[in-house]
């Protein structure tokens, strides 16, 4: 377990604990979202956690963020490599709308040669939605995933049954799926325990979270 990551996110308030309603439709009690971490110093830090777990995993050519939150996470995470860890690479992301004009392609960065290979790196896996969109844009341009890069894994059952999330995208992609923390793993480390003179997951919130993972945990 990352205890590190889990507590950076709390501090860096990426773990927002409320009434929140995902892509998928569902309620829930809690919300991880890396788009909250703004400031340089903050940016630097997410990144160098993502840049170390493709460190583990083997690094490719290319980082791909889906647009917006995967924008600076892909351009920093790039940097990291490069700065903290010696590895040189390129950064690409999509554009929700082609341009008109100018530049009119879909894509701003370096595009993969045919069968090269990309990682993609996202915040969150909940049901998987936008990576089954990320991997066919990238595997209509010739390119090769090699792997998800996630930051939390919400440990959630996928939109077609009981079927782990995450299970059920590697077993229709065949692409490996490597997160740095898992839900589980984020309220066990914080539950009653203070980070930065504030407790972040109460016995409240605790049983909010068991009531949800009841109900949509895999």
């Amino acid at each position: 377990m990352n205890e590190e990551f889990i507590e950076f996110l709390a501090k860096e308030g990426a773990l927002l604990f409320g009434d929140f309603t995902t892509k998928s439709g569902r309620k829930t009690p809690y919300f991880v979202n890396t788009g909250q971490i703004c400031s340089g110093k903050g940016l630097a830090g997410l990144a160098r956690f993502f840049a170390g777990k493709i460190k583990e995993t083997g690094a490719p050519p290319i980082i791909y963020g889906p647009a917006y939150k995967g924008i600076p996470l892909a351009v920093a995470t790039s940097i990291s490599l490069s700065v903290d860890f010696g590895i040189e690479n390129s950064w690409l992301f999509n554009r929700k709308e082609v341009k008109a004009h100018g530049d009119k392609g879909a894509f701003v960065g370096r595009l993969p040669k045919e069968g090269e290979e990309v990682v993609l790196v996202d915040d969150v896996f909940t049901t998987g939605g936008t990576k089954y969109e990320s991997v066919e844009l990238l595997e209509s341009m010739g390119a090769k995933v090699k792997a998800l890069i996630i930051g939390v894994d919400r440990e959630e059952k996928g939109e077609e049954g009981n079927q782990n999330a995450v299970g059920e995208f590697v077993s229709k992609t065949k692409i490996p799926v490597h997160s740095i923390a898992k839900t589980r793993e984020v309220f066990e480390h914080l539950r009653g325990k203070e980070v930065g003179g504030k407790v972040y997951v109460t016995e409240e919130m605790y049983s909010l979270y068991e009531k949800y993972r009841g109900e949509y945990g895999s």
